[in-house]
């Protein structure tokens, strides 16, 4: 299923030295912009001013940029993206591949919780739950369907502890992978508990590779406070990976969003991972009130291969011409995509993916051979997709 989740015009005038912006909005209304100032969106159609002969025949060629988020499936792993965007007060069990496996399901409700710097950095509603035994899952699928899998799984996530409730010093976890095949086996475990230092409020955010063992759960010393909104990112890795720890990090430098490498983590769970194989992710509370959180707020939830797709950036298409002749494509932000063309923009265009399997992973820039020369209009976009 292909779901948009956001547009944005992204261009960047750089190569069409001298050039003239001239924008109509749907009123006939003409408004001059100053060189390379970018219109937005509602001020389409464009059209080019003061261009030689041969920008004269490029600006036919590349009239739009667009970048566009969207939803479909990754070939060789899971990809998930999930903003709660059904109905405010709605049970989520039932609703786009969750199913309770424990207890009540929790609820949807509205407003979100903003991470900034993400693309997007908010989207749909959100869920709240607590003070009650719950598990939800949700299956992965890749290209082919749901599926069990070794590797480098990735999951982000916001989350706001509104009430400690009962909560106690030995705390409970709150989001992890599983498998369809061992549901009682769990990875890259998320744990809150309540300060042992006696903060109001206050709370610390842990991780552990596979248990609830005290001595496998390892705590950041940093204290959160309650209605604080936490952005969190763990990685967990299969038994058969090179480096088993699982690690997290806990409301990481947004310069870092998107970037090929993650920084150093926060934690560093060590041990012996028991998860062979990664199908689920879990939503979780247990079973003793007297351990569980009192109430949270869960939002935009990623799941994915690598640091760059749990924290998705927007991209900007920056452009150059090369040799007077091909056209050199930039965004950068190492996001799943892909780039897409077509000859105009109106709802009834008929894109094509320039780039293919495995090339839609990772790819950050492409080149347009013979741009000059092609007299037929061509717009480009990116399409960010995952499996839903």
């Amino acid at each position: 299923m292909y779901k948009q989740l956001h547009i944005s015009l992204l261009m960047d005038l750089k190569i069409f030295h001298g050039l003239r912006v001239s924008s109509r909005r749907a009123s006939g209304r003409s408004v001059e912009r100053p060189n390379g100032i970018v219109p937005r969106l509602d001020e389409w159609p464009l059209r080019w001013k003061g261009l030689s002969s041969a920008m004269h025949i490029l600006s036919r060629t590349v009239l739009v940029l667009l970048a566009v988020t969207a939803g479909a499936g990754r070939l060789f792993a899971v990809s998930v993206f999930e903003p709660f965007a059904y109905p405010v007060a709605s049970l989520l069990a039932g609703q786009g591949g969750w199913v309770l496996s424990a207890g009540t399901s929790p609820k949807v409700q509205a407003g979100t919780l903003s991470v900034p710097g993400l693309m997007p950095s908010s989207d749909g509603n959100s869920l709240s739950y607590g003070n009650s035994r719950m598990e939800v899952r949700r299956f992965m699928k890749n290209e082919f369907g749901p599926g069990e899998f070794s590797g480098y799984y990735w999951y982000s996530l916001a989350f706001k502890v509104t009430s400690l409730g009962t909560l106690t010093t030995n705390g409970d976890f709150i989001a992890a992978f599983s498998s369809t095949n061992t549901p009682a086996v769990y990875g890259g475990l998320l744990y809150i508990r309540k300060d042992p230092l006696g903060t109001p409020g206050g709370y610390n955010i842990g991780v552990s590779q596979m248990s609830g063992l005290m001595p496998n759960i390892f705590w950041s010393a940093n204290v959160s406070h309650t209605n604080d909104t936490n952005f969190v990112v763990c990685r967990y890795a299969t038994p058969d990976q090179g480096n088993t720890d699982t690690l997290l990090w806990i409301n990481p430098d947004p310069s870092t969003y998107g970037a090929a490498n993650a920084p150093l983590p926060d934690l560093d769970a060590v041990g012996t991972p028991l998860l062979a194989t990664v199908g689920q992710i879990v939503l979780q509370q247990q079973a003793s009130l007297s351990t569980g959180v009192g109430a949270i707020v869960v939002d935009e939830i990623r799941v994915e291969g690598t640091w760059a797709s749990v924290t998705p950036v927007p991209l900007t298409i920056t452009t150059t011409l090369v040799n007077n002749t091909n056209l050199y494509l930039y965004w950068g932000g190492n996001q799943n995509l892909f780039l897409q063309q077509a000859t105009h923009f109106f709802p009834s265009a008929n894109w094509t993916n320039l780039n293919s399997y495995p090339a839609s992973g990772m790819i950050t820039d492409w080149t347009v051979t013979n741009a000059v020369a092609d007299p037929v209009p061509k717009y480009y976009r990116l399409y960010r997709w995952y499996a839903e």
